[in-house]
């Protein structure tokens, strides 16, 4: 009689699930088993897949950067549109996809910085999170320094300043969303920050 045989199953697809189950209940709320449940798969196959759950977390971070940040970053470098058009535009992009009905809610990275605080996220787990929002920081720095060139940012503003700005919104947008928040709020919201700009 031949031994059993390990079941195939879509390394994507079970990412995309774990993701979801991280992102709903976060990373000391997401068991084994309910990573398991949620792929589809059983232990075995989730450690010779992607190691163990701290590896899958950060798997499942780039995965969310990958499919669901990028998108909203074209919104900056619109060559048709102002500053303050394009940041709006980036803004708006974030709140829609923070409150759209068939996602978990608010944003992945979001929820995880907010665990990093205390001892929730291991090492390696914690510094995947602050790349990404280190990331994040630098290339709004950037964005910042190329319109102080440009002179398209007011004297009292330094690029450091607005990206700090920025990535505060950006934060903001994603809690209230976490906690029920509706897209028409974040965008009358957003209207009102860039009034400031």
């Amino acid at each position: 009689m031949s031994g059993g045989r390990y079941r195939t199953f879509d390394k994507d697809i079970a990412l995309d699930k774990a993701m979801e189950a991280f992102w709903t209940n976060g990373y000391p709320g997401t068991s084994l088993r309910d990573l398991t449940n949620a792929m589809g798969i059983n232990k075995p196959s989730l450690y010779a897949a992607y190691g163990n759950k701290e590896e899958l977390f950060k798997s499942a971070l780039d995965k969310y950067v990958q499919k669901y940040n990028a998108i909203h970053i074209k919104h900056l470098y619109a060559a048709d549109k102002s500053l303050n058009e394009r940041i709006q535009s980036y803004l708006i992009s974030i709140a829609e996809a923070v409150t759209d009905s068939s996602l978990p809610g608010g944003c992945f990275v979001v929820i995880s910085t907010c665990e990093a605080g205390g001892d929730c996220l291991p090492s390696g787990a914690l510094q995947a999170v602050t790349n990404i929002n280190d990331s994040t920081k630098s290339t709004f720095v950037e964005l910042f320094t190329i319109e102080e060139t440009l002179g398209n940012l007011r004297n009292d503003c330094s690029p450091v300043m607005m990206a700090n700005y920025l990535l505060t919104l950006l934060f903001g947008l994603a809690i209230m969303a976490r906690n029920g928040a509706k897209l028409e709020e974040l965008t009358n919201i957003i209207k009102y920050a860039m009034s400031t700009f």
